[in-house]
C-alpha cells in the first residue's frame, strides 16, 4: 500500500472512511481481495512474500501498511513488512500487546507505517515513530513518509476526503479520491532517496505505467455496529478500473 487518506470520526454513524491505493511492480504475483481459507482475513494476497497490504477480520478489526522510504531506499530486511497485517488480523492480540511485540523486532523489517484499528480506536506506529500514537479524530494521510507528511498528493487525498463527506461509498462514476494521475512539479517533490524521475513518476495519486503502477484501489466503511462495508478495484496499466468486487463484514461476529 502506497497511498491511504482516511477520516476517523468515533462515535459517529460511520467511524471510519477509508481509502487506499496499492502500487507495485505489475509482474509480481498477487491475489486480489478475497477470504483467505486458512486465516479469519479479508485482504489481497502478496504471493511472492506470503503477506498483505489491508486487511479485515470478521471481529471488526482492520490493519493498513504503507512502506518508509527516507531511509530506508536500499536496505534488506530479514522479515516481509506484509507479515505484520496478516499476523495482527489472525491472532488475538490487543493493539497494544501486539505494538509492544512488534517494537521488540523492529530491526527485522524494512521501513513501514501501520495503521492498526479494533472497531473502537485507531493506533499508528512506524519504523521511526516506534512509540505509536493512538489517533485524534480527524482526517488522515499516509503515503512513504510518517503519518500527515504534506505531500501534494497527500493533501490532495485529505481534501478529496473531506469533499466525500457523510455519503455512502461512492459508485465508479462519482470515485474520485486517489485517482489523480498527474504528477507534480519538480520544486513541489520530497526527497525520498530515489532518482529524481523516479520521484515524480510516483507523485501521482494513481500511478500509470506498463511495469509498475497503482494496480488495485479499496473503499471502505466502518458503520457504528462494527460492520464494514468494503469495495477492492482492480487497475490496469492506464489506470482505469477493469474488475471490482464487493464485500460487507457483519462487525463482532465470531
Amino acid at each position: 500500500m502506497c497511498l491511504a487518506v482516511f477520516s476517523w470520526q468515533p462515535g459517529s454513524a460511520v467511524p471510519l472512511r477509508l481509502v487506499a491505493n496499492r502500487d507495485e511492480f505489475r509482474q509480481r504475483p498477487t491475489l486480489a481481495m478475497h477470504w483467505w481459507p486458512d486465516h479469519d482475513l479479508l485482504a489481497g494476497k502478496d504471493l511472492q512474500a506470503g503477506g498483505t497490504w489491508l486487511g479485515f477480520n470478521r471481529r471488526g478489526a482492520f490493519a493498513l501498511l504503507t512502506n518508509v522510504r527516507p531511509g530506508f531506499i536500499g536496505l534488506s530486511s530479514a522479515l516481509s513488512r506484509g507479515d505484520l497485517v496478516r499476523e495482527f488480523l489472525h491472532g488475538s492480540d490487543s493493539i497494544e500487546s501486539y505494538h509492544r511485540g512488534v517494537q521488540a523486532r523492529l530491526g527485522d523489517y524494512g521501513g513501514f507505517n501501520l495503521v492498526l484499528g479494533d472497531g473502537q480506536r485507531l493506533f499508528y506506529f512506524s519504523s521511526v515513530h516506534s512509540s505509536g500514537q493512538w489517533l485524534a479524530p480527524g482526517i488522515h494521510g499516509l503515503s512513504n513518509d510518517s503519518l500527515n507528511t504534506p505531500w501534494p498528493k497527500t493533501e490532495l487525498a485529505k481534501q478529496q476526503m473531506r469533499d466525500w463527506g457523510e455519503a455512502s461509498l461512492p459508485t465508479v462514476a462519482q470515485q474520485s479520491i486517489l485517482t489523480s494521475t498527474e504528477i507534480v512539479a519538480r520544486q513541489q517533490l520530497p526527497s525520498t532517496g530515489v532518482p529524481l524521475a523516479w520521484e515524480q513518476t510516483l507523485s501521482a495519486q494513481t500511478i500509470v505505467g506498463e511495469d509498475y503502477g497503482t494496480r488495485c484501489r479499496t473503499l471502505a466503511r466502518q458503520l457504528r455496529s462494527g460492520a464494514f462495508e468494503v469495495i477492492e478495484q482492480q487497475l490496469d496499466a492506464q489506470g482505469q478500473i477493469v474488475a471490482s468486487a464487493e464485500f460487507n463484514l457483519a462487525g463482532g461476529a465470531d
